[in-house]
């Protein structure tokens, strides 16, 4: 661990990490990419005497090198961050990486392997997974996911990943997406392995009047007139499941 000349730790502490990110929209201040690193911008860190999230700002580890090198200014940063990208645009985002053969997706309790459309709801595709449209070409995943309210916090197409600025938190660490609603209750916790493999470890969602609940061990989802499915240890190989009420 190190500090600056006041005795400041690099660390930042987790709240005031959270809150920088909902000041930026949970992406890149510049771009808007969901990949980030924070930086310390005025004050620079080795002038700090605090973490303050006001002086705090996201940027993707390309911004983020153009700063550090010298290539971009930090007054750039600072206009920027009067009207952070993905605040402009809604949502904050980034690609999967699906490069090798046919993706399987991991939900909760329930493995889909060789599956186009893995899982539909009322008739319509929650998840979708279309073959490459040349040679060489990637498989494209298409989904959606909606908070405890029917809201929806994530959508992916074709392989990118829109997260909403709406949400109350979204951090993207390692290979995970997190989300929550709000302190200590998280709604969506998806992983990816590249290069073929999408993991949806943890689920709170309301859709079409179906509330879905996941974890790594089952998946369980609560029909309107109060019966319950549950899902553990399923495989599911070439077909789709089929969700109706």
């Amino acid at each position: 661990m190190s500090y600056n000349a006041y005795g400041l730790s690099r660390v930042i502490p987790s709240d005031i990490k959270r809150v920088v990110r909902q000041k930026c929209g949970f992406g890149c201040v510049v771009c808007g990419l969901g990949i980030v690193q924070y930086e310390h911008v005025d004050p620079e860190f080795k002038d700090a005497r605090e973490h303050d999230p006001n002086a705090i700002a996201l940027l993707c580890p390309q911004c983020h090198a153009k700063v550090t090198t010298g290539m971009w200014s930090k007054a750039r940063v600072k206009l920027a961050m009067r009207s952070p990208k993905c605040l402009q645009q809604g949502y904050s985002r980034e690609f999967f990486d699906i490069v090798d053969d046919h993706p399987s997706l991991q939900f909760g309790g329930m493995l889909l392997r060789n599956c186009p459309t893995p899982i539909e709801v009322g008739g319509h595709p929650l998840f979708s997974i279309k073959p490459p449209e040349f040679e060489g070409e990637l498989f494209r995943f298409s989904g959606l996911f909606t908070d405890s309210d029917g809201h929806v916090t994530l959508s992916i197409e074709d392989n990118e990943w829109k997260a909403a600025k709406r949400s109350w938190d979204v951090e993207v660490k390692g290979n995970s997406i997190t989300i929550r609603e709000k302190a200590r209750k998280i709604h969506l916790i998806l992983k990816v392995n590249p290069p073929k493999e999408i993991i949806v470890d943890r689920l709170d969602m309301a859709l079409a009047g179906l509330r879905f609940e996941a974890n790594g061990d089952f998946l369980r989802v609560h029909f309107p007139d109060g019966g319950v499915s549950e899902f553990t240890s399923c495989i599911v190989d070439n077909c789709m499941v089929g969700i109706s009420f």
